[in-house]
């Protein structure tokens, strides 16, 4: 359900949580235009060590992707470190955080491609009562699950563009370009790293 409390807190701190196998162009575009959003605060990229869905599928260590996140961020985002050596669900996540920082209220980015399994997550009911999540629309992804959910929800129409880190890799291993996808300080790193891993 959408907060229309007036007494509501203004300002979150967007969570941009995920493996960033590499972190990509819209993962940036993405930050950059949360940074500008007057009910925002800050944004913060949250890299998982441990990640439920792609145990077996992570390339790159996590000191790797720490390093190109740090190396790619710009103005208006953080990295934080708090789901480094977690259990990699994002309602263990959202307590860690609420406890570390009572005070501060935390919106956790997710595109709507999300919301048709969004049910089946690790422990929904807590998410449910204790999380608002910002909905980031995808083409082809409706809304109209939200309230049959009963989620707290912000929706923000930003458009990144159509980038995945499965793309990038797939272009490296293909040895097609990268160019455009991944920002120019680490397009070089990013290349030599999963060139080296194949």
């Amino acid at each position: 359900m959408p907060n229309t409390d007036p007494s509501r807190p203004k300002r979150y701190i967007a969570i941009i949580g995920g493996s960033f196998d590499p972190i990509h162009n819209g993962h940036l575009y993405l930050a950059e235009k949360l940074s500008l959003d007057p009910e925002i605060e800050a944004v913060a990229f949250l890299p998982v060590g441990n990640h439920n869905f792609k145990k077996d599928k992570l390339i790159l260590s996590f000191e790797q992707r720490l390093q190109l996140i740090r190396k790619a961020l710009q103005p208006g985002a953080e990295v934080w470190l708090d789901d480094a050596s977690g259990s990699g669900y994002t309602a263990d996540l959202m307590r860690r955080l609420q406890g570390k920082y009572p005070d501060k209220h935390f919106a956790f980015v997710i595109g709507s491609d999300n919301l048709e399994y969004l049910h089946l997550w690790y422990d929904f009911e807590w998410l449910k009562e204790n999380v608002t999540f910002l909905i980031v629309p995808r083409v082809g992804y409706e809304l109209q699950q939200l309230d049959k959910l009963g989620i707290n929800y912000l929706i923000k129409d930003i458009r990144p563009p159509g980038i995945s880190s499965s793309a990038i890799r797939s272009n490296i291993a293909q040895g097609l370009s990268i160019a455009g996808l991944v920002p120019q300080e680490i397009e070089s790193q990013v290349r030599e790293l999963y060139e080296s891993e194949n």
